[in-house]
């Protein structure tokens, strides 16, 4: 399994990629490191599957929009910067960019050195079908009147240029959507408030009130696998601590209650299981007194 705490060995970019191109690879393989997440990782917290994520990351398939917003939205990256450079990446890829160029090619006049030549009398050979005929038709056009072809030309790219523009334009011009707060999961929601994370289906484990009249819970996100404590205080001054499954600890010291009267929680606490919580409530900080419990397996 790819450790996603290592420095990621990639794979070197084929060479025929547009700088563009590479220059988005390589943003996206910096703001994947960042995340700390493997290819496993990545593809449960984006719903994008581990071998597209493979195949946009060594520059194997062109990464689609809603890929780069989801790895910004999971790294809580502003879209706004990655974006253009997808823009300029994107119209490298499908070759739009070539299309200024047109104007610059001239075809060379054809010379022909069959024994004929000059003669007047045609050469012998089989009749050219209806898509040569149009080739040599153009080139004919290109060779007499280079600016009327070059004209075309640049109506034609203009033509399919106008599109991507009105698209680009449409996109920029919309406002943002709000970043969705960071994913995490087990060991790397140690340490993360709860409320600023996209744990949202917590479940009320255990609860226990105290002798004060504080309610104190403990809660877990299954999706996570990491728990916390949530107390509603009557009073300020207090601590709550949370114990995990490894022993480790996340603590809390409330000198002051919060402004708006709502509760207060730990910081997260990897956790698969919610029975190997333990919970301890101190009314005052500076006191051994405490009240402990422990979490439960929910009902089956």
């Amino acid at each position: 399994m790819e450790n996603s705490r290592s420095t990621s060995h990639w794979r070197e970019l084929p060479p025929a990629l547009p700088t563009a191109y590479v220059n988005l690879v390589t943003d996206l393989r910096e703001l994947k490191l960042r995340s700390g997440l493997n290819l496993a990782g990545l593809a449960e917290t984006t719903a994008i599957s581990k071998s597209s994520w493979e195949r946009y990351l060594n520059g194997k398939q062109f990464p689609p929009r809603h890929a780069v917003e989801a790895l910004c939205r999971v790294v809580g990256e502003a879209e706004s910067g990655i974006m253009a450079r997808w823009a300029l990446a994107d119209a490298a890829w499908s070759g739009r960019e070539h299309c200024m160029t047109a104007d610059r090619v001239r075809p060379s006049p054809a010379v022909d050195h069959s024994p004929a030549a000059g003669t007047g009398t045609p050469a012998p050979g089989p009749r050219p079908g209806p898509l040569r005929r149009a080739l040599l038709a153009t080139s004919l056009i290109m060779t007499r009147r280079p600016r009327t072809a070059a004209a075309v030309v640049l109506l034609a790219c203009a033509a399919m240029l106008t599109p991507a523009v009105i698209y680009h334009m449409s996109h920029s011009a919309a406002p943002a959507a709000p970043a969705r707060p960071p994913v995490c999961r087990l060991t790397f929601c140690e340490g993360r408030n709860p409320r600023t994370t996209a744990c949202e289906d917590p479940l009320t484990v255990a609860s226990h009130r105290a002798a004060d009249g504080a309610q104190i819970e403990i809660r877990l996100s299954p999706s996570c696998q990491a728990g916390w404590i949530r107390v509603r205080p009557t009073h300020e001054g207090f601590r709550i601590e949370i114990t995990g499954p490894g022993g480790d600890r996340q603590a809390a010291v409330v000198p002051t209650l919060p402004s708006d009267q709502g509760p207060v929680t730990t910081a997260m606490i990897a956790a698969a299981h919610p029975a190997r919580l333990h919970a301890c409530y101190y009314p005052s900080a500076h006191r051994p007194d405490r009240e402990c419990f422990e979490g439960t397996d929910p009902p089956e």
